[in-house]
């Protein structure tokens, strides 16, 4: 239990000191002859870590002070570019903000104008200096009507428009899945969560339940956030990803440990839920007061029936099948922030996901042999080792609640 107790006093801290989730932005392009029409959407907190005048600015502060958003108009002009032979690409007229439906994020749209002749290519690298695993998710509507989806990162900050050969294709399913592998690879909480779930020791038939329950849950909720027929706030869905990581780590110190200390880690969820919930009926929490009764009347029950089973590890499908409904939703918003075009929507939605489940495979093949040789020997080691392992990602799961949560 001290162990947990050291968790939440590193989560507090950290998140004092900064709190920001998964560091993501996209644009969207639409070419023209004359140069091309672009919407970028950056994260606020994204912008505070690349520009130190930011501050803690809000984004309704960041509209409400010129100055300050002249400095990040600049910044994204000169980050978000598209070059024509060997000129840049100017803005035509001022940079426009957008509204934006995730308050976390801030828009902004300029139109620019090709002056040079030669061919055309996107130059973007936001971030990099300061957040090398940064995604960015570029949409691009070429005059003929084929549409694009491309990443970049640190080291594919480039791409070609028009080449001696042919320009570049729409997005296919291959494309789709590169971008799922590479999702996976910088989600950090869904792996963090996986972690958190094979930490306890498991045999290889509880590994492949609790993969096929995580991944038959968030395959559900990925379709059904890329289609719309769930459009949940994305700030609630990465702070409830960051819950789970908390009570996965929970359950494990549940596991290694006596009757009484499984007592006293339902009561501190327990409180700790009851005062998320006051903040969220005071509006100081992104999450609905709802959600996190249905999240901690869940987790509570869940921890109980521990208890009261004689292989308790059988039943981590369960947690596996819950939360992943929420890490699918996770999963779905980087897709669901470029709008895709009608057509592509099964190619986008099944190499996504192949590739998610690539990436989450050859991370499961990585780490169980591993823990299972950390876990030989002796009962008692093997609960020091689950307990101090818990520990860390117990701190990491509060402190991205805390930080995604926090209004």
């Amino acid at each position: 239990m001290r162990a947990a107790l050291a968790a939440l006093a590193l989560s507090l801290l950290a998140t004092a000191a900064h709190a920001h989730g998964r560091s993501t932005s996209s644009s969207a392009w639409t070419l023209d002859a004359e140069g091309a029409r672009v919407v970028v959407r950056v994260q606020i907190s994204d912008l505070q870590r690349a520009l130190p005048e930011m501050g803690g600015v809000t984004p309704a502060e960041l509209s409400a002070t010129p100055g300050l958003r002249a400095s990040v108009e600049g910044y994204l002009v000169e980050r978000v570019a598209l070059w024509a032979g060997d000129e840049r690409c100017l803005p035509a007229g001022p940079v426009a903000e957008r509204p934006s439906p995730d308050p976390t994020h801030v828009a902004f749209a300029w139109r620019l104008r090709c002056a040079a002749p030669g061919p055309r290519r996107l130059e973007i690298d936001p971030f990099l200096e300061a957040l090398s695993a940064h995604l960015h998710l570029a949409r691009i509507a070429r005059p003929d009507g084929e549409v694009i989806e491309r990443v970049f990162v640190l080291d594919q900050s480039r791409l070609a428009l028009e080449s001696p050969g042919a320009a570049p294709r729409g997005s296919e399913l291959a494309d789709y899945f590169r971008l799922g592998v590479e999702h996976i690879a910088t989600g950090y909480d869904h792996l963090l969560f996986l972690l958190a779930l094979l930490l306890v020791g498991v045999s290889l038939a509880e590994v492949a339940t609790i993969v096929t329950g995580f991944t038959v849950a968030h395959s559900v909720t990925l379709a059904l956030g890329v289609l719309g027929v769930v459009e949940p706030r994305p700030a609630a869905i990465e702070a409830l990803i960051g819950l789970s990581i908390a009570v996965v780590a929970l359950e494990n110190f549940s596991l290694t440990s006596g009757a009484a200390t499984r007592r006293r880690v339902r009561w501190a969820l327990a409180a700790g839920l009851a005062l998320a919930g006051l903040g969220a009926a005071l509006g100081r929490v992104a999450v609905s007061a709802l959600s996190l009764a249905g999240v901690g009347l869940f987790s509570l029950c869940y921890l109980g029936l521990l208890d009261h089973v004689a292989r308790p590890a059988r039943l981590r499908w369960l947690v596996a099948f819950v939360f992943g409904l929420v890490h699918g939703f996770g999963f779905a918003g980087l897709l669901t922030e470029i709008g895709l075009p009608p057509g592509r929507l099964a190619a986008a939605l099944l190499g996504f996901n192949l590739g998610v489940e690539a990436g989450q495979l050859v991370a499961v093949a990585l780490a169980w042999p591993l823990l299972r040789l950390l876990l030989g020997g002796a009962a008692g080691r093997r609960a020091r080792v689950v307990q101090w392992g818990s520990t860390p990602i117990l701190a990491a799961g509060i402190y991205w609640f805390l930080g995604r949560s926090l209004a």
